[in-house]
């Protein structure tokens, strides 16, 4: 299941543009079958393009709920899914890494750079974000496994964290673009602990290209929010 949602969300434009010309080919055929049934004046040619006229207006009614289907799971579906167990993706390496500014240091946490030892010259070594500290993140509590702050990550990304607080009554993830913390936008929730496991599936083909912010929030037995626990992160989907 988890397999088949990556593959609609990752290869959505080719499903699109694949159904979207085999239903006009039917199209086509069926307004062909409709004239013909119409027009002709023998019995038989009559049930034939009858027959002809049923089959493609099945398969061309059939064609567009399948786009129907793929639309709704891609916008709506997929980036709900609640707590799945899928297989986690690989998050990138420490040269892939690009720098993400964080504006927000100061109040969240310590942003630590750091380069690699004997490499090229300063003006030719790649500096990244490899950890923000955030004031709401606690090891083996609430914290983020994947991704960390520094990476970019593109397509179907699994998400993995550890939210096992004490007395929790839920807990919600989301994101907000870096420099617009007044703009969250919740994508899942869940009420159960998880250690060091899947949150979800972000599908990340559905935002803007740039860096973003992925809050951890929990709520406690009183329904009152504890410190949050944030990651620095860039998407880069391929346009």
């Amino acid at each position: 299941m988890l397999e088949l949602f990556r593959f609609l969300v990752d290869y959505q434009i080719w499903i699109y543009a694949i159904l979207g010309v085999l239903a006009l080919i039917y199209l086509i055929k069926l307004i062909k079958a409709w004239r013909e049934r119409y027009t002709t004046i023998f019995g038989l040619e009559r049930e034939d393009a009858q027959r002809r006229l049923n089959s493609a207006l099945a398969i061309f009614v059939l064609l567009i709920l399948l786009i129907g289907a793929e639309f709704v799971l891609v916008t709506f579906v997929i980036p709900e899914w609640p707590l799945v167990m899928i297989t986690p993706t690989p998050t990138q390496s420490a040269e892939e890494e690009i720098p993400i500014q964080n504006p927000y240091a100061s109040d969240s946490g310590l942003v630590v750079v750091s380069t690699p030892e004997g490499s090229a010259p300063a003006e030719q070594q790649q500096t990244s974000v490899v950890s923000v500290l955030s004031s709401g993140c606690v090891a083996n509590q609430l914290e983020w496994l994947a991704p960390v702050s520094g990476d970019v990550i593109e397509g179907s990304y699994t998400l993995e964290a550890t939210v096992n607080v004490q007395d929790m009554a839920f807990y919600n993830w989301a994101f907000s673009p870096v420099g617009d913390q007044m703009n969250w936008q919740t994508l899942s929730a869940g009420n159960l602990p998880v250690i060091e496991g899947p949150l979800g599936l972000w599908a990340t083909t559905q935002v803007a290209n740039g860096d973003y912010v992925l809050r951890l929030t929990v709520y406690d037995l009183n329904n009152e929010q504890l410190p949050p626990c944030d990651v620095y992160i860039r998407v880069l989907n391929e346009e």
